[in-house]
């Protein structure tokens, strides 16, 4: 499954740099600008769901509004604020505005791939250092009704090793808040948050096969299984995590399992 995905950044070093790092990944079409062009805006208002990764130098109000414009437009655009220097009090007026994601620009690479795809999915996903702070503003918002989404840390990935020793204590799961099941923002078939969902063993086993890519064939040989027992294990999955396909189920495994096993 590919998402299409707009890049804009003044730097002409770090749109090289961020093409050769998306060229790798599942994003498709993609596109990368000096500035969000009318062309470019019009695009991402009718796409569907989409990313739109915002290179800024200093968050501030003209780029919330560019933010609030377009998310108002097409409410399933993912938009997601890349800055050179911030502070945490700029997370807050940037999600308020529509933001799914704020990142800083020392983002390890496959950190940016993961975090774009758990945002893909719904999540909403800020710098480790802004976490608290964005998932208070969350919390406020569904207390005035305004609907809730999960807040995750991009921090801890498996493999980001260099991060996670920058993260201070033990590390915490990254799911702060599940979204609602009957939250305006969350319909019926948007993926699940929730780290306590019932799965079976099987069905665990199965998401950690899927993870690796394996095959419905490769998975059925790997748990001495039936290829149709995998393939009625994987409708069983995807019910119940509220998901469509093979592609989000991984994601979500990648992100959860560790959770679930605790």
């Amino acid at each position: 499954m590919s998402t299409p995905l707009v890049v804009t950044h003044p730097c002409a070093l770090i749109r090289d740099g961020l093409h050769q790092i998306f060229t790798k990944s599942q994003f498709r079409p993609i596109q990368i600008l000096p500035a969000l062009t009318e062309e470019a805006e019009s695009y991402l208002t009718s796409a569907g769901i989409c990313i739109w990764l915002v290179g800024v130098q200093q968050p501030g109000p003209g780029i919330n509004e560019m933010v609030r414009r377009v998310v108002t437009a097409n409410p399933h655009a993912r938009v997601v604020l890349l800055a050179a220097s911030c502070s945490p009090e700029d997370v807050v007026p940037a999600l308020e505005s529509g933001a799914g994601g704020f990142l800083c620009q020392d983002i390890p690479s496959n950190q940016l791939i993961k975090s774009l795809e758990l945002i893909v999915l719904g999540q909403t996903v800020t710098h480790p250092q802004f976490h608290q702070i964005a998932a208070m503003t969350q919390r406020a918002a569904g207390s005035q009704g305004l609907g809730k989404v999960g807040i995750v840390a991009a921090t801890g990935f498996q493999g980001d090793e260099q991060q996670s020793a920058r993260s201070a204590g033990p590390r915490q799961p990254y799911l702060v808040q599940s979204a609602s099941a009957t939250s305006p923002s969350h319909p019926a078939n948007e993926p699940s948050g929730d780290a306590n969902i019932a799965l079976s063993r099987r069905e665990m086993a199965i998401l950690r096969t899927l993870t690796e890519g394996a095959s419905n064939k490769i998975i059925a040989r790997k748990l001495v299984i039936t290829e149709s027992t995998v393939k009625v294990h994987m409708k069983a999955i995807l019910r119940k995590l509220r998901l469509q396909n093979r592609t989000q189920a991984a994601i979500w495994a990648r992100t959860h399992l560790g959770e679930l096993a605790a």
